[in-house]
């Protein structure tokens, strides 16, 4: 599933403020669960975000006006889909709202 998520910041605070927000993403997944992030680019983000013994591959690219994402659902999951990828969206939302 494909998300956007504009915001008015710039490329660069934009990514400072998921980088700070990263962290804390993990206490927030529920029933627990684990993030593992690297930035493969300057502006590309890929997470894997693990829980109840799935994991949930997604990608961020951060622009100057818009932070576009892919959430990769695993089969076992594709009823989950929509909540999922919410969860992704208003995760990186509340983390660009945030000055840190």
């Amino acid at each position: 599933m494909d998300i956007d998520i504009p915001h008015t910041l710039g490329a660069t605070e934009a990514k400072r403020r998921i980088e700070a927000g990263l962290p804390k993403l993990e206490q927030h997944i529920p029933g627990g669960g684990t993030v593992v992030s690297n930035w493969t680019t300057d502006t590309t983000l890929d997470l894997k975000i693990t829980a109840m013994g799935q994991t949930v591959p997604v990608q961020l690219v951060v622009e100057d006006a818009v932070v576009r994402g892919t959430v990769s659902v695993p089969m076992m999951l594709k009823m989950m889909s929509g909540p999922i990828s919410d969860f992704v969206k208003t995760s990186a939302q509340k983390m660009l709202a945030k000055p840190v």
